[in-house]
């Protein structure tokens, strides 16, 4: 089987039953986690119908007519379920009248749904997690559930709840001559490094891939087409979608333009995975990983991300955005007494070094006690990042803790905007990418500990660039966190720690 590495601190008990329901895991979904073809995971022919997959569940599993159509289930919330190498899904779905909505890939984790609108959700959760052959059972989401933005998957941008400042201010000479790229010691660094060849994806609430500056950035297959996926609308057209002051529109674009500032050799993948609210669910995030390390669905070619940059996050853990984490950064434990057949691809996959590092915001919240998901997982290969200020302080919306891994410049960066602009924006979904920037960075120049067999690119392991990161980082004033220097990261060259701190 995959056994995942874990901070122990980050277990948690099944909460009550209308805990569960209003937290719903992570989700307050709108548009994302459709029973659709175009939001199944396209890794295997089992997964490519949802609705078909319900139909087969429902027939196999209770043989109920009327309630157990797909449109009858819809609205009600989801579960997700990994089973163990004896489970067997319709045995599991017949006896507490489930429907199988549809698979993570070829993967042992399933997608599945009430038959019952009568049923306890809590209740049920427990029954499932009594099973033995049930490694983890969980809600998924509840559609579009009256809970706050603390308990959903969210854009981290726009502390404080503020209206975002992207269409009101924002100069195209303030891009690359602002704060952070001097605090960052961007000069030095790109002397030696601009992350040339190193793929970036971006998941977000898609990108401008147009923008001048971007258009050029942008990974594209041979015929130039963006290499890129909507995870929320189902279709390869990771455009943002949305008005100009409304939610989170701008969010993705402005994220990759702090990608493309610190690593301007870099090649983006916009992965659209929140809509224009800034709201996501954890299947969707946990495919759209998936397909970031690898969107044709071979293991053999190497045409995935080798970075991953997730602004995004909620206060409720989850198994399996943890699992997804781990898989896509190859950093995982493999027993090989209990081998799920359904993880082969990602063995196979990863023993050629096709796995990528993982930078994610930290949230903002202001707090040294909440955590956010999936940064506080600790999944080795990825990295919380908070923000910080031109001052070199912990920036007063940044979250803290001994969780957080690096800060970086976080508040009121320029970055790009759709329709050709350019924006201020403050959040560790500013500070996310610019380490995200850093790893590409990193990857691009010699490995001093390559792994065996593997050349270029790929000799580094996600836990080595991690590790190179934050083992020459500057200090935080006043706060015990490091902070990313750029040019520390890829020279001999000793973090320079800012004045008076």
């Amino acid at each position: 089987m995959i056994v995942l590495r874990r901070d122990p601190a980050a277990s948690r008990a099944l909460k009550p039953a209308i805990s569960a329901i209003a937290l719903a895991g992570l989700l307050a979904a709108c548009g994302g986690g459709a029973d659709s073809p175009g939001l199944a995971s396209t890794e295997s022919p089992a997964s490519t119908t949802g609705a078909g997959l319900a139909d087969e569940g429902r027939a196999q599993a209770q043989g109920l007519s009327g309630s157990g159509t797909p449109a009858a289930l819809a609205g009600r919330p989801d579960l997700v379920v990994m089973l163990k190498l004896e489970g067997d899904v319709w045995t599991l779905a017949k006896r507490h009248q489930l429907a199988v909505v549809n698979q993570f890939g070829q993967r042992p984790i399933w997608r599945l749904r009430s038959l019952s609108r009568k049923q306890d959700l809590g209740q049920l959760l427990v029954r499932l997690k009594g099973e033995t052959t049930v490694r983890f059972a969980e809600l998924n989401l509840v559609q579009e559930a009256p809970v706050a933005r603390h308990n959903s998957v969210w854009a981290i941008g726009n502390p404080n709840g503020q209206h975002n400042s992207v269409w009101a201010i924002g100069r195209p000479e303030d891009y690359a001559t602002q704060w952070a790229p001097e605090t960052l010691r961007l000069a030095q660094a790109h002397a030696l490094s601009l992350g040339t060849g190193v793929r970036v994806a971006v998941l977000d609430t898609g990108m401008d891939s147009s923008h001048p500056a971007l258009a050029s950035r942008v990974q594209r297959d041979p015929a130039g087409n963006v290499v890129g996926r909507d995870f929320v609308s189902g279709d390869k057209d990771p455009r943002e979608e949305g008005r100009a002051w409304y939610g989170a529109f701008g969010h993705g674009t402005h994220v990759a333009g702090l990608v493309a500032l610190v690593a301007p050799g870099a090649r983006l993948m916009p992965v659209r995975v929140l809509d224009e609210g800034g709201r996501g669910n954890a299947w969707v995030l946990a495919e759209a990983l998936a397909w970031a390390v690898d969107p044709d669905g071979n293991p053999d070619t190497d045409d995935g991300a080798h970075v991953v940059n997730m602004s995004l996050g909620g206060t409720e853990p989850t198994d399996l955005l943890r699992t997804a984490v781990a898989l896509a950064s190859c950093e995982f434990d493999d027993d090989d007494d209990d081998d799920h057949p359904g993880f082969a691809k990602d063995l196979q996959r990863c023993a050629k070094g096709h796995g990528a590092v993982v930078a994610i915001a930290a949230g903002n919240s202001g707090s040294a006690d909440e955590r956010q998901y999936p940064a506080a997982e600790g999944v080795k290969g990825s990295l919380a990042v908070a923000a910080t200020t031109r001052d070199a302080t912990l920036a007063l919306f940044s979250n803290s803790g001994g969780w957080i891994g690096i800060a970086a410049p976080g508040e009121f960066l320029t970055s790009t905007v759709p329709g050709g602009g350019y924006g201020v924006w403050s959040g560790t979904s500013m500070a996310a990418p610019l380490v995200a920037g850093g790893f590409a960075l990193v990857l691009a120049t010699p490995s001093p500990n390559p792994q065996p067999g593997r050349t270029g690119l790929r000799a580094w392991t996600a836990e080595d660039v991690v590790q190179r990161i934050t083992d020459r980082s500057a200090k935080v004033c006043g706060a015990s966190l490091r902070s990313f220097d750029a040019a520390a990261a890829v020279s001999d060259l000793s973090a320079l720690d800012p004045p008076g701190c």
